[in-house]
């Protein structure tokens, strides 16, 4: 309290202080975007910051609000279903790349413990970097050689090699060669990947998924949340609870019943 104290011919640091008070009070309204549209156009002059201002923070609260309202909506709907039917092929065909994935070991034969499946890789072919938040990923290069993405840094595994991919840690795997290989991929505990990969080869061979994005949107926002994937580029705080959010949103549309001939 001693130091707020200015004695009373020292005007000059009382009116410092007092603008500094108003400043951040100021601040703090325009961080409401409709208190602070009604405080700023009240004061005299500064047009260009008013309508820039106005422009930018209404884009800013749309979206704010929106980002909000799909979170908060969210986690009053019931998780999302990973769950597959059973008796289902072993092996499943991308009839676009003439490729296809077998399932070693399902969550289902594992108890939860594990999902384990052999990719055939096209040539050049993988996926890009991303991360998951509740499992590890291992990967053992049954033939040829595959180039891992690693937290920033990349590697290339041989045949027999093995490497994996820790809870939240950014990762990718690309054929290396011009011709196929074969990859193990052990997701630790089981997860959504064997769902994600009959949606995805199924919406594929419809020729409803291409160049990375599905023909109905809320498809792609149903794929996230199976395999929990997650974009490099964007903060994992910012992301996680959109992604997550609008999954569960669109099971709870029925989005995912236009998919149940692929996992069913």
């Amino acid at each position: 309290m001693k130091d707020l104290i200015v004695p009373a011919g020292d005007r000059a640091p009382k009116a410092e202080i007092l603008f500094k008070t108003e400043k951040w009070r100021f601040g703090l309204l325009l961080l409401f975007y409709p208190i602070g549209v009604f405080k700023i156009w009240r004061m005299k002059g500064w047009l260009p910051v008013k309508l820039l201002y106005s422009i930018l923070g209404f884009i800013i609260f749309l979206i704010s609000t929106l980002y909000l309202g799909v979170v908060l909506f969210a986690l009053f709907l019931p998780p999302l279903d990973n769950s597959v039917g059973t008796n289902l092929a072993r092996t499943i065909y991308n009839a676009a790349g003439n490729y296809s994935v077998t399932f070693v070991k399902t969550g289902n034969e594992t108890h939860g413990a594990y999902e384990l499946v052999q990719v055939e890789l096209e040539p050049k072919g993988g996926n890009d970097w991303h991360y998951h938040k509740n499992f590890v990923e291992e990967f053992t290069v049954v033939e040829g050689q595959v180039r891992i993405g690693h937290d920033g840094d990349e590697i290339l595994l041989e045949k027999g090699q093995s490497t994996a991919a820790s809870r939240e840690t950014m990762h990718f795997f690309k054929n290396a060669r011009n011709e196929q290989s074969l990859l193990l991929v052990k997701v630790t505990p089981a997860a959504g990947l064997e769902k994600t990969l009959r949606v995805a080869y199924g919406l594929i061979n419809d020729h409803k998924l291409k160049n990375d994005m599905t023909e109905n949107p809320w498809h792609m926002a149903l794929l996230l949340g199976y395999s929990e994937s997650f974009l490099q580029g964007l903060p994992g705080w910012f992301q996680e609870p959109l992604i997550e959010g609008f999954a569960k949103i669109a099971q709870w549309r029925g989005e995912d019943k236009e998919l149940y001939k692929y996992f069913k």
